[in-house]
């Protein structure tokens, strides 16, 4: 791996694992918004109230904040990935100026992609040209398949295990208790409810989904053209496609 696309790859990988980081504490914010917003539910007194909404604000605030950073990091890594693939695919494509541009951008500093640094992050030894660039598509299309299929798994899990713990409790305590317990218990399920549609949570786990099935259909399409001969035309085209499912997954 050339010194150029060395650097190019550390920097990409550590800006994944910062754009991951960024994203689980997204997630963590808006969980403490719910929980916060179950809170309310059984809460009367008003300075109470009053103090949980600020607390509420605030969270909501970083929250925000956060998740401006993760979709920024996210962008940068993303847009290091697509160069990585043509930097380490094909000879002289893209020039040193715009390699400088696009390490420029990014949000990790040059020790931590040195750590990041994967001397193995590709398995193909051809060299470079067409076929390396449909070997390299071909192995990433192989690992982000599977682990968007995991990814969605889990998610579905998460969704199917935060239902039936709302469900269960709703159902444990609506015979055993009063009226007005009975309201503020379904005002808590509409509350859990809404978090569970939110894109953190069913909306991740129809974008791994649908992140999936494109690349399920990767195979084919390297296999055919392949035996077609590499035409560079379905070569970029298949190439397009496979980015763009990758970052249509969470």
């Amino acid at each position: 791996m050339a010194v150029g696309a060395k650097i190019l790859e550390g920097l990409t990988n550590a800006e994944f694992g910062k754009a991951e980081r960024l994203f689980t504490w997204s997630g963590r914010a808006q969980l403490a918004l719910v929980a916060l917003s179950a809170v309310t539910v059984f809460v009367s007194d008003t300075t109470a109230t009053l103090l949980l909404a600020i607390v509420a604000a605030a969270i909501f605030a970083g929250w925000a904040y956060v998740d401006w950073l993760y979709r920024f990091s996210r962008a940068q890594a993303e847009r290091g990935r697509r160069a990585l693939l043509v930097v380490e695919g094909l000879d002289g494509t893209v020039s040193p100026g715009e390699v400088r541009d696009i390490e420029a951008g990014f949000t990790v500093t040059k020790g931590q992609g040195e750590r990041a640094h994967n001397p193995n992050f590709f398995a193909s030894i051809k060299e470079k040209g067409k076929e390396r660039l449909l070997e390299l598509i071909e192995e990433s299309a192989f690992y982000s398949c599977r682990l968007c299929r995991l990814s969605a798994s889990v998610t579905w899990l998460k969704l199917v295990l935060y239902g039936g713990i709302c469900l269960g409790l709703f159902l444990s305590t609506v015979y055993f208790v009063d009226t007005e317990t009975i309201a503020f218990t379904s005002r808590l399920v509409l509350v859990v409810l809404t978090f569970l549609i939110s894109q953190e949570v069913l909306g991740s786990a129809r974008d791994y989904g649908r992140a999936h099935l494109a690349l399920s259909s990767t195979q084919a399409r390297i296999r055919a053209i392949r035996a077609a001969g590499y035409p560079e035309g379905d070569l970029l085209v298949l190439m397009g496609d496979y980015n763009s499912a990758v970052e249509g997954a969470p």
